[in-house]
């Protein structure tokens, strides 16, 4: 169970972006995710500083970017307050409803998410592309000069790191099944432990509320 686990959880952490991707936690019962905070009216120094780029600079940048894409973030920050209702809607209800029950629910919350995620992607999407050229683009230019910037380009262009980074995924699934297999029989069993005391502390707390 262990290893089943760790095997889930590794496949989901790689299929972020794509659909629904149940990843970190913490947004959704938290402040808002999307209020913009109250210094956003001020930017960031090294953006409001920014000077004229060249266009070599300019296009030694816009290379970078189809090699890096830090508009991405705007995909998690839509991801990560559905990952949350999901993932705590469904520790919130196991042990207190009929597993059919249970499977019902999540059904529909999962279809929530899945319609707030559809909602809100293209929206971020786009802002997405327009933070990059606000904000990512003069703190390149204002960071990094030139040969610098042929430096990190040459760098996410080497075929050394793209090889090594389409081993990464079976190397830490292998390290990962090998932990399992050697702790795994160790840790099950407080694993267990932890989920009863948890699903007792929240059967407690909504008897008492």
């Amino acid at each position: 169970m262990f290893l089943t686990q760790f095997s889930s959880s590794l496949a989901s952490s790689r299929r972020m972006g794509r659909g629904l991707a149940l990843a970190g936690l913490s947004l959704l019962a938290g402040p808002a995710a999307w209020a913009a905070p109250a210094a956003a009216s001020a930017p960031a120094p090294a953006v409001a500083a920014s000077a004229v780029i060249s266009p070599a600079k300019q296009a030694l940048i816009d290379k970078l970017l189809t090699l890096w894409h830090p508009e991405q973030v705007a995909q998690m920050m839509v991801n990560r307050p559905a990952a949350d209702a999901v993932q705590h809607s469904r520790i919130a209800l196991q042990g207190r409803v009929s597993a059919e029950k249970l499977e019902s629910t999540m059904k529909g919350i999962t279809e929530d998410a899945q319609a707030y995620v559809d909602a809100a992607t293209p929206l971020a999407a786009a802002a997405g592309k327009q933070a990059v050229r606000s904000t990512a683009v003069p703190m390149l230019a204002n960071q990094f000069s030139e040969e610098e910037l042929q430096a990190l380009i040459a760098l996410l262009e080497s075929p050394v790191r793209q090889k090594f980074e389409k081993a990464a995924p079976d190397i830490e699934g292998a390290v990962g099944a090998e932990v399992a297999r050697r702790a795994g029989p160790a840790i099950q069993p407080q694993l267990d432990k932890m989920k009863q005391e948890v699903a007792g502390k929240l059967r407690a707390a909504a008897m008492t509320r």
